[in-house]
């Protein structure tokens, strides 16, 4: 049996889609997250690339509420996007591509903050 959450995680998959699908999700958001490439001992002076994976998101992007200006992390031209759960857990260290620009996120907020996530909300410079 499904609890609230999962049902909720649901319901933002949902409203997020892209508004071609009947969402409210806007543009082409991906999470892409870089893992370094393994250096052979045996030639460990050639480099390697890293490898590079992407998620589409469905999301929605705007302005930061002001809820969430802090004014040092967080400002009032920075962005915010709220996105479904992907199929992997996303981390700071991931980047956020909206419309073919890579964004670093200043932030990354879990909801609810424990227990089973509904969605996420990372924040972006501006």
């Amino acid at each position: 049996m499904a609890g609230f959450y999962d049902e909720m995680a649901e319901m933002v998959t949902e409203l997020l889609q892209p508004d071609a699908n009947g969402g409210l999700g806007q543009g082409m958001v991906q999470l892409k997250r870089e893992t370094p490439g393994v250096v052979d001992p045996e030639q460990p002076w050639v480099p390697v690339e890293p490898t590079a994976q992407t998620w589409i998101l469905d999301a929605a992007v705007r302005r930061v509420s002001q809820m969430y200006v802090d004014g040092t992390l967080i400002v009032a031209t920075d962005n915010q996007v709220t996105f479904a759960v992907p199929a992997m857990v996303p981390a700071i260290t991931d980047t956020l591509i909206i419309d073919g620009v890579e964004h670093a996120m200043k932030d990354l907020r879990p909801i609810p903050a424990a227990g089973t996530q509904a969605a996420y909300i990372a924040f972006l410079a501006g």
